[in-house]
């Protein structure tokens, strides 16, 4: 019999997911405690992996053991197949885990891998290793805007939340389906609506912008320039060393300090930023004062 009529709604689905993240972080700010313990420079290193390892750890050992995740359990869900008749397999459960926080990674590298290969080959002319650069990284950019979309049908659908489940047909059906939460949908739908266009603007302003620097690019005859060494930043010292600039004051970085997220600051800039608030002011992850690392006698290595 099809538990399509028990589908779980917006409201379930995300409480459920947020529920998750929760302790997904604990198990997170465990593993990065454990790793700086260790060693600080294995921290620095290995620090960005711990969420990766916190969200695949968290999840198989429900997958593995036929449990509901706590989010699950917290709103009353269980995952069914694409047919809303069985539970889903575990290796299809699996596979939706690996897509959903590794997936991104994958393609990135095997990105990286090609353009790698494209400047390699001798073969291909300058036109079409240019044109196939373009290509990459538009496929780049284009990436947020889909999974962007994807939120978007879900807050006006319902549905599938995350593009992994999407792929693999997973579904999610509320056990206790006379508690569903109706009165929320139309509040989602404007969300939805509201998200897509926002989307849709930034697109087109993006690829206006796109057209404009190629017609800049195209007007200006080409010219011959000196090579210099550039920093991630895209600052240069007049003694060619590479520079990187804080994010904060947006001067050259004195006194390089880390976040547990990785991110370089300058030593002040950071700590009088956690004093109003503790979150890093690029990738909002919790921060702690006492877990930012003044770096000694670190260079910053141009990325190219």
């Amino acid at each position: 019999m099809s538990l399509f009529h028990a589908n779980a709604g917006q409201a379930e689905i995300i409480r459920s997911v947020q529920k998750d993240q929760e302790q997904i972080e604990y198990v997170r700010a465990a593993l990065s405690e454990v790793l700086l313990l260790l060693s600080q420079r294995h921290w620095f290193k290995y620090n960005a992996l711990c969420k990766l390892i916190a969200e695949i750890l968290y999840h198989h050992y429900a997958i593995l053991n036929n449990l509901q995740t706590l989010g699950e359990e917290y709103t009353g869900i269980i995952q069914v197949d694409a047919n809303y008749v069985m539970l889903p397999n575990k290796a299809l459960q699996l596979l939706a885990i690996l897509l959903e926080y590794g997936g991104e990674h994958v393609a990135d590298r095997v990105l990286t891998y090609v353009q790698t290969e494209i400047d390699r080959s001798e073969e291909l002319l300058d036109s079409v290793k240019d044109k196939l650069h373009r290509l990459i990284d538009t496929l780049r950019v284009v990436v947020p805007y889909i999974r962007g979309f994807h939120t978007s049908l879900f807050y006006i659908n319902g549905g599938k939340y995350h593009i992994s489940k999407r792929i693999t047909g997973i579904n999610y059906v509320l056990i206790r389906n006379w508690l569903k939460e109706d009165h929320s949908i139309y509040g989602y739908k404007v969300l939805g609506y509201v998200t897509l266009t926002q989307l849709i603007l930034a697109l087109a302003a993006h690829y206006r912008q796109y057209r404009m620097e190629a017609k800049q690019k195209s007007a200006v005859p080409a010219r011959s320039t000196i090579s210099r060494p550039r920093s991630s930043s895209g600052s240069v010292r007049a003694t060619g060393t590479p520079t990187h600039n804080c994010a904060l004051c947006m001067d050259t970085t004195q006194d390089i300090s880390v976040t547990q997220c990785g991110h370089l600051f300058c030593w002040h800039c950071i700590l009088n930023w956690l004093d109003k608030r503790q979150v890093c002011p690029i990738c909002r992850e919790a921060v702690k004062k006492t877990r930012v690392i003044r770096l000694q006698n670190f260079s910053v290595q141009a990325s190219g």
